[in-house]
């Protein structure tokens, strides 16, 4: 039996697996200025009985019996759940080279595909999730960008969330806030921890606020005067408005 660990899980619109695939090729794509549709090629798939028989049934018979997939979620090393992506229709299927029993799958890739130049930063999250706070903090503003884009939609992030009492004192290390993304990944560690996810814009920054750390609290915001030469006073405004005590350090 084959014991090789998966990348990949392909997932239908109820959420359920139909099948366990160890790669992705064209997962990493560049931007481009046209129409073209993108595809990727899901490698090494050891389907479920039931993309078997869709794959391998007539045209009748998959007008009959629909297949709609919702997306390709990546795992990671451990083995857990890290980000979906948005697939649609599988375009073609043939037998893999990684295995007898698995099949490669060519499907429309998603408008949420992860950048070609960012693929060391996904590689980096794939090793591991962040066991400390500011691993970002060596990238330039596009791969804080990208690691944010990965915070905001990382699965787990609910069950990662700390919830505290109102009145808790949260520290907030400002060294390296030199624009507003690097706020909301110091912002999103200060509360949830290492990874952790407090907002990515003003928008989400509000609804955080509203339904995330129990208000009235304390931030306690070091080397301060850091972010004042970069970030908007909206932000200061929002905190200030939903009762976040602000104490620069």
């Amino acid at each position: 039996m084959d014991s090789r660990e998966p990348k990949f899980l392909l997932i239908d619109g109820d959420g359920r697996v139909l099948g366990a695939c160890l790669d992705a090729d064209g997962l990493f794509v560049e931007p481009v200025d046209s129409d073209e549709p993108v595809t990727v090629e899901i490698l090494g798939c050891l389907a479920t009985r039931r993309l078997r028989d869709y794959l391998e049934g007539s045209k009748r018979y998959r007008l009959r019996n629909p297949l709609w997939l919702e997306g390709l979620r990546m795992l990671d090393a451990a083995g857990e759940p890290l980000v979906d992506f948005w697939v649609s229709e599988i375009i073609e299927w043939r037998p893999s080279r990684l295995g007898a029993e698995r099949v490669d799958i060519v499907a429309d890739w998603g408008y949420d595909s992860p950048r070609a130049g960012a693929r060391h930063i996904w590689e980096r999250w794939w090793r591991g999730r962040p066991d400390r706070v500011n691993q970002w903090a060596v990238y330039g503003a596009e791969g804080r960008r990208e690691w944010l884009s990965i915070v905001g939609r990382a699965l787990g992030k609910e069950s990662r969330r700390v919830d505290r009492l109102p009145g808790h004192v949260y520290h907030l290390d400002g060294r390296h806030i030199t624009d507003e993304c690097s706020f909301y990944l110091a912002m999103g560690e200060a509360i949830n921890g290492p990874g952790g996810y407090f907002g990515w814009n003003l928008d989400a920054l509000n609804d955080c606020l509203r339904g995330g750390a129990g208000k009235p609290f304390t931030l306690i915001w070091s080397d301060a005067h850091v972010a004042r030469r970069s970030l908007t006073g909206v932000i200061w405004t929002i905190l200030e408005e939903h009762r976040v005590e602000v104490v620069s350090r």
